[in-house]
């Protein structure tokens, strides 16, 4: 039974991984581009504005990541809420923005850090870890529910052992 388990949420972990990696990509390119621009090319149109941008650049993500969530990571979950969950989805995601947007505001503003390394390493490295430990448990517990609408059948009590 444990073993059966492991496997399983092993597996919704390993896809829920691969789907935000996809998705921490292209919000990392979109981040990149519009605050530290392309050396030679043209200078980030954002750069006075890290956290504005990271939002930005973050929720283009988290609509990649909620449809490969739905449709690949928790495929065989039910979606609760409204909108196959897609509601809870945002609001569980704006909710975990303040994780990675509080590591790059401690980097940018504590530390006066404000290199395209100090950014990534801030926001898309130590921040998006911690946040997607914080949205893998959320979206499995109210997002992608094991029942339907997320109520679990009645449990029938034990016979009492003589």
């Amino acid at each position: 039974m444990v073993g059966r388990r492991l496997r399983r949420v092993s597996g919704e972990i390993a896809r829920f991984s691969a789907v935000n990696v996809v998705a921490t990509i292209i919000a990392l390119i979109i981040f990149n581009l519009l605050v530290h621009g392309v050396k030679g090319w043209f200078d980030g149109p954002g750069h006075d504005r890290p956290l504005t941008v990271y939002l930005i650049a973050n929720s283009v993500g988290m609509f990649v990541s909620y449809y490969g969530s739905r449709y690949y990571a928790f495929r065989h979950r039910h979606a609760a809420g409204p909108g196959g969950g897609l509601l809870i989805y945002v609001v569980i995601n704006l909710t975990s923005f303040v994780i990675p947007i509080s590591c790059l505001w401690i980097s940018r503003n504590v530390f006066e850090w404000s290199s395209i390394y100090a950014d990534n390493i801030a926001g898309n490295v130590v921040g998006a870890i911690l946040g997607n430990i914080f949205r893998f448990y959320f979206f499995r517990r109210f997002v992608f529910t094991k029942h339907p609408t997320g109520v679990r059948p009645k449990q029938v009590p034990a016979e009492p052992q003589a």
